[in-house]
């Protein structure tokens, strides 16, 4: 296998190309687990619609964009996803709420895409 090694991608117009640096999918109910992912190590579960989304190469500093989508498992079950307010972002783990805008929720279909 070959490695190929840039500083800088660029698309065919020479504008700026920024792949995701890591991505996950994750069942985020009963007993987490991965189901496919870049770049990740593992999750934490650390409460109900709570986790913790480990890096398995650090970035290089904690300015870097995180976004996380769920599905909603019913009408009223989780709509939000987002890196969470409770800690804060550091260069080898990202803290991730699912829920509702009243409370925390677990959810099946966790995502979460980040880039520097």
């Amino acid at each position: 296998m070959s490695t190929l090694k840039v500083n800088a991608l660029q698309d065919t117009s020479g504008n700026g190309f920024y792949p995701a640096r890591a991505w996950v999918n994750f069942n985020g109910t009963g007993t987490v687990s991965i189901r496919d992912d870049g770049n990740v190590s593992s999750i934490t579960d650390r409460n109900t619609g709570k986790y913790g989304v480990n890096y398995s190469s650090n970035f290089s500093n904690v300015n870097y964009a995180a976004v996380a989508m769920i599905r909603a498992d019913s009408d009223y079950g989780p709509t939000v996803g987002q890196p969470h307010e409770y800690s804060t972002q550091s260069t080898s783990e990202t803290n991730l709420k699912t829920g509702s805008v009243y409370s925390a929720q677990d959810s099946s279909v966790v995502t979460l895409t980040a880039t520097d």
